[in-house]
Protein backbone atom coordinates (compact mmCIF):
# COMPACT_ATOMS: atom_id res chain seq x y z
CA UNK A 1 0.00 0.00 0.00
CA UNK A 2 1.32 3.59 -0.72
CA UNK A 3 2.51 5.86 1.59
CA UNK A 4 1.58 9.83 2.05
CA UNK A 5 3.87 12.34 2.58
CA UNK A 6 4.32 16.27 3.21
CA UNK A 7 7.05 17.60 0.88
CA UNK A 8 8.66 20.02 2.32
CA UNK A 9 10.45 23.56 0.95
CA UNK A 10 13.87 23.66 2.91
CA UNK A 11 14.55 27.51 2.86
CA UNK A 12 11.43 29.80 4.49
CA UNK A 13 9.34 26.89 5.51
CA UNK A 14 11.78 24.65 7.99
CA UNK A 15 14.64 27.19 8.61
CA UNK A 16 14.67 31.15 8.10
CA UNK A 17 15.91 32.31 4.64
CA UNK A 18 19.29 34.02 4.46
CA UNK A 19 20.23 33.52 0.65
CA UNK A 20 22.22 30.64 -0.34
CA UNK A 21 23.10 29.01 3.32
CA UNK A 22 25.79 26.46 2.95
CA UNK A 23 27.00 26.69 6.54
CA UNK A 24 25.87 25.07 9.97
CA UNK A 25 25.82 28.63 11.39
CA UNK A 26 23.31 29.95 9.43
CA UNK A 27 20.82 28.01 10.31
CA UNK A 28 17.55 29.12 12.51
CA UNK A 29 14.80 26.81 12.85
CA UNK A 30 11.72 28.69 12.29
CA UNK A 31 9.32 28.42 15.57
CA UNK A 32 6.63 25.60 15.79
CA UNK A 33 8.74 23.59 13.30
CA UNK A 34 9.74 21.15 15.98
CA UNK A 35 6.36 20.22 17.15
CA UNK A 36 4.53 20.40 13.56
CA UNK A 37 7.23 18.09 12.11
CA UNK A 38 6.35 15.34 14.86
CA UNK A 39 2.65 16.01 14.69
CA UNK A 40 2.76 15.08 10.57
CA UNK A 41 4.92 12.17 11.23
CA UNK A 42 2.64 10.63 14.32
CA UNK A 43 -0.22 11.30 11.36
CA UNK A 44 1.51 8.98 9.06
CA UNK A 45 3.23 11.13 6.83
CA UNK A 46 6.72 10.96 5.37
CA UNK A 47 8.55 13.94 5.75
CA UNK A 48 10.85 14.73 2.35
CA UNK A 49 12.62 17.69 1.98
CA UNK A 50 12.43 19.20 -2.08
CA UNK A 51 15.10 22.34 -2.28
CA UNK A 52 16.53 23.80 -5.29
CA UNK A 53 20.09 24.74 -3.97
CA UNK A 54 21.84 26.57 -7.14
CA UNK A 55 24.44 28.14 -5.02
CA UNK A 56 26.12 24.77 -5.88
CA UNK A 57 26.01 25.73 -9.80
CA UNK A 58 26.69 29.77 -8.88
CA UNK A 59 29.69 28.46 -7.06
CA UNK A 60 29.28 29.23 -3.70
CA UNK A 61 28.73 25.88 -2.41
CA UNK A 62 29.81 22.12 -2.74
CA UNK A 63 28.44 18.61 -2.66
CA UNK A 64 30.35 17.95 0.45
CA UNK A 65 29.10 21.55 1.95
CA UNK A 66 25.24 20.66 1.37
CA UNK A 67 25.71 17.08 3.16
CA UNK A 68 27.29 18.95 6.65
CA UNK A 69 24.65 21.88 6.07
CA UNK A 70 21.92 18.68 5.92
CA UNK A 71 23.64 16.57 8.50
CA UNK A 72 23.72 19.95 11.12
CA UNK A 73 20.06 20.28 10.08
CA UNK A 74 18.97 16.43 11.38
CA UNK A 75 20.99 16.77 14.36
CA UNK A 76 18.75 20.24 15.66
CA UNK A 77 15.78 18.50 14.51
CA UNK A 78 16.81 15.23 16.70
CA UNK A 79 17.44 17.45 19.53
CA UNK A 80 13.72 18.29 19.36
CA UNK A 81 12.67 14.70 18.55
CA UNK A 82 11.72 14.82 14.82
CA UNK A 83 13.61 12.99 12.11
CA UNK A 84 13.11 14.28 8.31
CA UNK A 85 13.00 10.97 6.10
CA UNK A 86 15.23 12.06 3.09
CA UNK A 87 16.80 15.18 0.50
CA UNK A 88 15.48 15.77 -2.82
CA UNK A 89 17.94 18.54 -3.74
CA UNK A 90 18.12 20.33 -7.31
CA UNK A 91 21.97 21.82 -7.99
CA UNK A 92 21.14 23.32 -11.29
CA UNK A 93 20.12 26.30 -13.10
CA UNK A 94 20.01 26.96 -16.92
CA UNK A 95 21.29 30.76 -16.85
CA UNK A 96 24.64 31.14 -15.54
CA UNK A 97 26.88 31.38 -18.53
CA UNK A 98 30.01 32.23 -16.20
CA UNK A 99 29.38 29.90 -13.69
CA UNK A 100 32.73 27.93 -12.14
CA UNK A 101 30.29 24.45 -12.46
CA UNK A 102 29.25 24.37 -16.25
CA UNK A 103 28.12 20.93 -15.63
CA UNK A 104 25.34 22.24 -13.43
CA UNK A 105 24.06 24.59 -15.65
CA UNK A 106 21.79 22.67 -17.41
CA UNK A 107 18.04 22.36 -17.90
CA UNK A 108 17.05 20.02 -16.17
CA UNK A 109 13.84 18.41 -14.71
CA UNK A 110 14.04 18.52 -11.61
CA UNK A 111 14.79 21.97 -10.29
CA UNK A 112 11.38 23.49 -9.11
CA UNK A 113 8.42 24.79 -10.38
CA UNK A 114 9.40 21.01 -12.20
CA UNK A 115 7.74 18.30 -10.58
CA UNK A 116 10.72 16.31 -10.84
CA UNK A 117 11.89 16.15 -7.27
CA UNK A 118 8.63 15.02 -5.98
CA UNK A 119 8.11 12.44 -8.98
CA UNK A 120 11.11 10.54 -7.76
CA UNK A 121 10.67 10.92 -4.25
CA UNK A 122 7.13 9.24 -4.67
CA UNK A 123 9.04 6.41 -7.02
CA UNK A 124 11.50 5.91 -4.27
CA UNK A 125 9.23 5.88 -1.45
CA UNK A 126 5.83 4.09 -3.19
CA UNK A 127 4.41 7.43 -2.39
CA UNK A 128 0.46 8.17 -2.95
CA UNK A 129 0.53 11.53 -4.76
CA UNK A 130 -3.36 11.96 -4.45
CA UNK A 131 -3.20 11.41 -0.85
CA UNK A 132 -0.08 14.05 -0.64
CA UNK A 133 1.24 17.30 0.17
CA UNK A 134 3.23 19.95 -0.53
CA UNK A 135 4.16 22.77 1.57
CA UNK A 136 6.27 25.68 0.70
CA UNK A 137 6.87 29.92 1.01
CA UNK A 138 6.83 30.51 -2.78
CA UNK A 139 4.69 29.96 -5.94
CA UNK A 140 7.60 27.69 -7.41
CA UNK A 141 6.84 25.10 -4.43
CA UNK A 142 3.10 25.26 -5.00
CA UNK A 143 3.56 25.14 -9.24
CA UNK A 144 5.63 21.99 -8.66
CA UNK A 145 3.05 20.39 -6.08
CA UNK A 146 -0.04 20.90 -8.47
CA UNK A 147 2.19 19.45 -11.36
CA UNK A 148 2.50 15.99 -9.47
CA UNK A 149 -0.61 15.93 -8.46
CA UNK A 150 -0.27 16.64 -4.88
CA UNK A 151 -2.37 19.26 -2.58
CA UNK A 152 -0.10 21.80 -1.65
CA UNK A 153 -0.48 24.63 1.18
CA UNK A 154 1.08 27.82 0.65
CA UNK A 155 2.92 30.00 3.55
CA UNK A 156 4.23 33.80 3.48
CA UNK A 157 7.18 35.10 1.55
CA UNK A 158 9.68 37.76 1.66
CA UNK A 159 8.93 39.89 -1.45
CA UNK A 160 12.57 39.34 -2.05
CA UNK A 161 12.34 36.18 -2.31
CA UNK A 162 8.96 35.45 -3.94
CA UNK A 163 7.21 36.72 -6.98
CA UNK A 164 3.97 37.16 -7.84
CA UNK A 165 1.46 34.20 -8.99
CA UNK A 166 2.31 33.29 -12.56
CA UNK A 167 -1.63 32.82 -14.32
CA UNK A 168 -1.02 29.15 -15.03
CA UNK A 169 -0.68 28.64 -11.73
CA UNK A 170 -3.56 27.41 -9.58
CA UNK A 171 -4.11 29.13 -6.37
CA UNK A 172 -3.53 26.56 -3.57
CA UNK A 173 -5.72 24.18 -1.73
CA UNK A 174 -5.19 26.32 1.06
CA UNK A 175 -2.88 29.04 2.50
CA UNK A 176 -1.42 29.23 6.17
CA UNK A 177 0.68 31.32 8.56
CA UNK A 178 2.77 29.26 9.46
CA UNK A 179 4.48 25.20 9.03
CA UNK A 180 2.44 24.73 12.80
CA UNK A 181 -0.85 26.06 11.41
CA UNK A 182 -0.10 24.09 7.60
CA UNK A 183 0.29 20.86 10.24
CA UNK A 184 -3.27 21.23 11.39
CA UNK A 185 -4.89 21.90 8.45
CA UNK A 186 -3.36 18.83 6.86
CA UNK A 187 -4.11 16.60 10.11
CA UNK A 188 -7.39 18.31 10.30
CA UNK A 189 -8.46 17.49 6.50
CA UNK A 190 -7.18 13.78 7.09
CA UNK A 191 -9.44 13.47 9.99
CA UNK A 192 -12.42 15.05 8.37
CA UNK A 193 -11.61 12.23 5.40
CA UNK A 194 -11.57 9.37 8.12
CA UNK A 195 -14.58 10.29 10.09
CA UNK A 196 -15.98 10.54 6.49
CA UNK A 197 -15.21 7.16 4.93
CA UNK A 198 -16.03 5.31 8.70
CA UNK A 199 -19.44 7.14 8.97
CA UNK A 200 -20.43 6.20 5.39
CA UNK A 201 -20.58 2.08 6.47
CA UNK A 202 -22.64 3.02 9.01
CA UNK A 203 -25.57 4.91 7.46
CA UNK A 204 -25.42 1.93 5.09
CA UNK A 205 -26.21 -0.13 8.25
CA UNK A 206 -28.78 2.06 9.81
CA UNK A 207 -30.68 2.46 6.61
CA UNK A 208 -30.27 -1.83 6.43
CA UNK A 209 -31.51 -2.05 9.64
CA UNK A 210 -34.37 0.39 9.25
CA UNK A 211 -36.87 -1.58 7.34
CA UNK A 212 -36.43 -4.91 9.59
CA UNK A 213 -37.91 -2.43 12.01
CA UNK A 214 -40.79 -1.45 10.43
CA UNK A 215 -41.62 -5.10 9.03
CA UNK A 216 -41.89 -6.01 12.96
CA UNK A 217 -44.91 -3.60 12.87
CA UNK A 218 -46.17 -5.03 9.82
CA UNK A 219 -47.51 -8.61 11.17
CA UNK A 220 -51.13 -6.93 11.98
CA UNK A 221 -51.27 -5.63 7.75
CA UNK A 222 -49.93 -9.41 6.99
CA UNK A 223 -52.90 -10.87 8.96
CA UNK A 224 -55.17 -8.71 7.83
CA UNK A 225 -54.16 -9.94 3.82
CA UNK A 226 -54.77 -13.32 5.34
CA UNK A 227 -58.28 -12.14 7.12
CA UNK A 228 -59.41 -10.62 4.23
CA UNK A 229 -58.27 -13.89 1.97
CA UNK A 230 -60.90 -15.66 4.59
CA UNK A 231 -62.73 -13.44 4.18
CA UNK A 232 -63.34 -13.80 0.60
CA UNK A 233 -63.59 -17.27 0.57
CA UNK A 234 -65.88 -17.11 3.52
CA UNK A 235 -68.43 -14.72 1.62
CA UNK A 236 -68.93 -17.92 -0.74
CA UNK A 237 -69.70 -19.97 1.60
CA UNK A 238 -71.51 -17.85 4.50
CA UNK A 239 -72.20 -14.17 4.88
CA UNK A 240 -71.66 -13.96 8.96
CA UNK A 241 -68.33 -15.45 9.55
CA UNK A 242 -66.40 -12.77 7.65
CA UNK A 243 -67.98 -10.26 10.33
CA UNK A 244 -66.47 -12.22 13.10
CA UNK A 245 -63.29 -12.45 11.28
CA UNK A 246 -63.33 -8.69 10.76
CA UNK A 247 -63.42 -8.18 14.75
CA UNK A 248 -60.91 -10.95 15.38
CA UNK A 249 -58.32 -8.87 13.14
CA UNK A 250 -59.19 -5.45 14.40
CA UNK A 251 -58.74 -6.91 18.15
CA UNK A 252 -55.37 -8.53 17.06
CA UNK A 253 -54.35 -5.63 15.17
CA UNK A 254 -55.35 -3.61 18.60
CA UNK A 255 -53.11 -6.07 20.78
CA UNK A 256 -50.61 -6.00 18.25
CA UNK A 257 -50.57 -2.19 18.42
CA UNK A 258 -50.48 -1.95 22.03
CA UNK A 259 -47.11 -4.17 22.46
CA UNK A 260 -45.50 -2.03 20.00
CA UNK A 261 -46.58 0.67 21.45
CA UNK A 262 -45.19 -0.73 24.92
CA UNK A 263 -42.36 -1.57 22.94
CA UNK A 264 -40.99 1.64 21.64
CA UNK A 265 -42.03 3.41 25.31
CA UNK A 266 -39.05 0.41 26.38
CA UNK A 267 -36.29 1.32 24.23
CA UNK A 268 -36.44 5.43 25.35
CA UNK A 269 -36.01 4.41 28.97
CA UNK A 270 -33.40 1.92 28.54
CA UNK A 271 -31.37 3.84 26.50
CA UNK A 272 -30.24 7.27 28.53
CA UNK A 273 -30.48 4.62 31.52
CA UNK A 274 -27.43 3.39 29.39
CA UNK A 275 -25.84 6.23 27.91
CA UNK A 276 -24.43 8.13 31.45
CA UNK A 277 -22.85 4.82 33.20
CA UNK A 278 -19.92 5.34 30.37
CA UNK A 279 -19.44 8.86 31.32
CA UNK A 280 -19.61 8.28 34.92
CA UNK A 281 -17.03 5.56 34.63
CA UNK A 282 -15.04 7.12 31.94
CA UNK A 283 -14.76 10.89 34.15
CA UNK A 284 -14.08 9.21 37.43
CA UNK A 285 -10.80 8.50 36.87
CA UNK A 286 -9.52 11.42 34.61
CA UNK A 287 -7.72 14.18 37.00
CA UNK A 288 -6.26 16.84 36.70
CA UNK A 289 -2.95 16.43 38.12
CA UNK A 290 -1.30 19.22 40.19
CA UNK A 291 1.18 19.71 42.78
CA UNK A 292 3.30 16.96 43.49
CA UNK A 293 1.22 14.40 41.19
CA UNK A 294 1.27 16.68 37.93
CA UNK A 295 5.34 16.32 38.23
CA UNK A 296 5.22 12.72 38.63
CA UNK A 297 3.13 12.66 35.39
CA UNK A 298 5.54 14.14 33.88
CA UNK A 299 8.76 12.62 34.81
CA UNK A 300 10.19 10.05 32.37
CA UNK A 301 13.16 9.86 30.31
CA UNK A 302 14.97 12.51 28.63
CA UNK A 303 13.79 13.08 24.49
CA UNK A 304 17.00 14.04 23.59
CA UNK A 305 19.62 11.87 25.69
CA UNK A 306 17.38 9.08 26.92
CA UNK A 307 18.20 9.85 31.22
CA UNK A 308 16.03 9.93 33.81
CA UNK A 309 14.09 13.31 34.77
CA UNK A 310 12.85 13.45 38.34
CA UNK A 311 10.64 15.10 39.96
CA UNK A 312 12.82 16.98 42.10
CA UNK A 313 14.29 18.80 38.64
CA UNK A 314 11.21 19.33 37.07
CA UNK A 315 10.17 21.71 40.60
CA UNK A 316 13.37 23.45 40.36
CA UNK A 317 13.00 24.26 36.96
CA UNK A 318 15.89 22.49 35.87
CA UNK A 319 14.34 19.47 33.52
CA UNK A 320 11.15 21.28 31.34
CA UNK A 321 9.38 20.36 28.20
CA UNK A 322 10.34 22.28 25.03
CA UNK A 323 8.36 21.82 22.27
CA UNK A 324 6.15 18.96 23.80
CA UNK A 325 9.28 16.92 24.63
CA UNK A 326 10.61 16.14 27.88
CA UNK A 327 14.22 17.37 28.93
CA UNK A 328 16.48 16.76 31.61
CA UNK A 329 18.43 19.68 32.83
CA UNK A 330 21.78 19.21 30.68
CA UNK A 331 19.99 19.22 27.32
CA UNK A 332 17.37 21.99 28.65
CA UNK A 333 20.34 24.62 29.54
CA UNK A 334 21.96 23.95 25.92
CA UNK A 335 18.57 24.46 24.80
CA UNK A 336 16.27 26.88 26.79
CA UNK A 337 13.81 27.79 23.54
CA UNK A 338 12.63 25.36 21.00
CA UNK A 339 14.10 27.73 18.20
CA UNK A 340 15.15 30.85 16.70
CA UNK A 341 12.16 33.12 17.02
CA UNK A 342 9.93 31.12 19.33
CA UNK A 343 8.33 32.16 22.08
CA UNK A 344 7.16 30.21 24.85
CA UNK A 345 3.71 29.22 25.24
CA UNK A 346 2.01 30.08 28.44
CA UNK A 347 2.73 31.85 31.77
CA UNK A 348 4.62 29.19 33.36
CA UNK A 349 6.97 28.01 30.37
CA UNK A 350 7.43 31.73 29.65
CA UNK A 351 9.12 32.43 33.28
CA UNK A 352 10.84 28.82 33.13
CA UNK A 353 12.71 30.15 29.99
CA UNK A 354 13.63 33.55 31.61
CA UNK A 355 14.52 31.73 34.99
CA UNK A 356 17.12 29.71 32.50
CA UNK A 357 18.29 32.39 30.49
CA UNK A 358 19.23 33.64 34.04
CA UNK A 359 21.20 31.06 35.20
CA UNK A 360 23.17 30.85 32.16
CA UNK A 361 23.95 34.59 32.38
CA UNK A 362 24.79 33.77 35.82
CA UNK A 363 27.03 31.04 34.89
CA UNK A 364 28.59 33.30 32.22
CA UNK A 365 29.13 35.88 34.80
CA UNK A 366 30.78 33.65 37.19
CA UNK A 367 33.05 31.87 34.91
CA UNK A 368 34.36 35.31 33.80
CA UNK A 369 34.73 35.96 37.69
CA UNK A 370 35.80 33.00 38.96
CA UNK A 371 38.91 32.59 36.21
CA UNK A 372 39.97 35.89 37.47
CA UNK A 373 40.21 34.84 41.29
CA UNK A 374 41.85 31.10 40.26
CA UNK A 375 44.61 32.75 38.50
CA UNK A 376 44.94 34.82 41.64
CA UNK A 377 44.91 32.49 43.72
CA UNK A 378 47.63 30.14 41.97
CA UNK A 379 49.85 33.39 41.97
CA UNK A 380 50.12 33.42 45.82
CA UNK A 381 49.91 29.86 46.54
CA UNK A 382 53.16 30.19 44.79
CA UNK A 383 54.36 33.25 46.56
CA UNK A 384 53.91 31.14 49.98
CA UNK A 385 55.19 27.94 48.58
CA UNK A 386 58.86 29.72 47.73
CA UNK A 387 58.64 32.26 50.67
CA UNK A 388 57.75 28.94 53.24
CA UNK A 389 59.84 26.02 51.57
CA UNK A 390 62.79 28.13 49.76
CA UNK A 391 63.40 31.59 51.79
CA UNK A 392 62.35 29.85 55.23
CA UNK A 393 65.18 27.22 54.83
CA UNK A 394 67.74 29.23 53.24
CA UNK A 395 67.58 32.82 54.38
CA UNK A 396 68.52 33.86 58.07
CA UNK A 397 65.14 35.22 58.62
CA UNK A 398 62.89 31.87 58.61
CA UNK A 399 60.76 33.41 61.08
CA UNK A 400 60.03 36.36 59.19
CA UNK A 401 59.41 34.30 55.82
CA UNK A 402 57.85 31.40 57.78
CA UNK A 403 55.16 33.65 58.49
CA UNK A 404 54.69 35.52 55.77
CA UNK A 405 53.87 31.73 53.88
CA UNK A 406 51.52 31.69 56.75
CA UNK A 407 49.63 34.91 55.60
CA UNK A 408 49.88 34.47 51.77
CA UNK A 409 47.97 30.83 52.39
CA UNK A 410 45.32 32.56 54.47
CA UNK A 411 44.83 34.82 51.87
CA UNK A 412 44.52 31.51 49.26
CA UNK A 413 41.74 30.15 51.24
CA UNK A 414 40.23 33.51 51.66
CA UNK A 415 40.31 33.26 47.46
CA UNK A 416 39.07 30.05 47.44
CA UNK A 417 35.82 30.62 49.88
CA UNK A 418 35.04 33.82 48.06
CA UNK A 419 35.17 31.95 44.62
CA UNK A 420 32.85 29.04 45.81
CA UNK A 421 30.25 32.05 47.53
CA UNK A 422 26.29 31.30 45.83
Amino acid sequence: MADAAVFLDRDGTLIEEVGYASRPEQIRILGGVGRALADLAEGGYKLIVVTNQSGMARGLSTEEDLERFHQALDEQLDMLGVRLDAYYVCPHHPDLPNSPRPDLVVECDCRKPKPGLILQAAEDFRIDLSASWTVGDTWRDIAAGQAAGAKTIKLPADADHDFARPPDVGLPTAEADSLAEAARIILGIADAEADLASETPETVDEQAEEPPDETMEEPSSEEVSESTETDESAQVEDAAPPEENIEDTEEAQASEDVEAVGVLEQVPDEQPSDEPEPETSEEEPVMAPEGASRLAAMAGQCARCGQDVSESDLADGKAGERDGFLLCSECLARHPRESAGAFPSGEKDLLRSMLVELRRMNRARQISGLTWLRMLAYIIQAGALFCGLVLGLVSEEKALYIQLAVFLQLVVVALVLFERRP
